[in-house]
């Protein structure tokens, strides 16, 4: 099942009027926070360069759960911009630029759209406050508190706000891979440490899965790039049989474990440039 990012129509405030009280939206009932990493962590130290450089092309797998260990161990947080194309309801939607700001522990998402927005201006989550549910600043300047599951938000996106991190893009690569590796379907090719220009044009490794038989949504192909200096998956594409793009996604102007201003993501930082 695929959870969705919040984008809001600007009708928005029109649709809350007339959604019936036992509605999510109308409900105050606590969400689900982010689940915790998934990942076993087996101690000792982490591979070095050599040994990354090696596992890239010869186990998948092992490399993502490394590079994993150490977002884990090592990340607390970001900022930067989120470029993203996503086809939603088999509708290719316009390319999104986000700048965002991100906090490991608690969990705290700040988003704020430059372009391909369709409605929203700004959105909030911060794990175990406002009922855990997103408060989003309208086209409108309306600030509405929704759940991030409800009805009113199901087609924006997606990923739900609270599948943003890069740790859970990793975790979701690892957990696919990982399933087919056990059923021995798994092909992945290797295409080297490249300077990927949709990511600054950082040195990132850079890997291909082909899956067959197709994934959810006809994804055939899955092409994922990882910073070589962060083991942070930067970027990742998701393309199904006919060639057509499902997903794109690609990290960029990172500052990694920033200190944040104590207002970062409170909810006045919603109307702030």
């Amino acid at each position: 099942m695929r959870h969705r990012f919040v984008f809001l129509l600007v009708c928005l405030p029109l649709c809350v009027v007339l959604v019936p009280n036992n509605s999510p939206v109308a409900m105050s009932v606590p969400q689900p926070s982010p689940e915790p990493p998934r990942v076993v962590e087996h101690g000792g130290a982490l591979p070095d360069t050599a040994e990354m450089d090696r596992l890239a092309v010869t186990d998948a797998v092992a490399f993502l759960d490394a590079c994993l260990r150490h977002q884990v161990r090592n990340i607390r947080g970001y900022s930067g911009v989120l470029c993203k194309t996503e086809r939603i309801r088999g509708k290719l939607q316009p390319r999104e630029v986000i700048d965002f700001w991100f906090s490991e522990s608690p969990y705290r998402v700040l988003m704020k759209w430059r372009e391909g927005s369709r409605g929203a201006k700004a959105s909030l989550y911060v794990e175990g406050a406002n009922e855990n549910r997103i408060a989003i600043l309208t086209r409108l300047n309306v600030v509405l508190d929704l759940d991030p599951d409800g009805r009113l938000v199901q087609d924006g996106g997606r990923y739900n706000i609270r599948e943003f991190s890069m740790r859970q893009g990793t975790e979701r690569t690892l957990r696919a891979w990982s399933a087919a590796q056990e059923r021995g379907i798994l092909r992945v090719e290797y295409l080297g440490r490249r300077t990927v220009p949709e990511a600054d044009g950082r040195s990132c490794y850079v890997l291909r899965r082909t899956c067959d038989p197709p994934e959810e949504e006809g994804v055939v192909t899955v092409k994922v790039v990882i910073d070589a200096e962060h083991w942070l998956q930067v970027g990742s594409e998701l393309i199904d049989g006919n060639g057509n793009l499902i997903g794109s996604y690609y990290f960029t102007g990172l500052s990694i474990n920033p200190e944040f201003a104590a207002d970062q993501f409170d909810r006045s930082a919603l109307r702030k440039r």
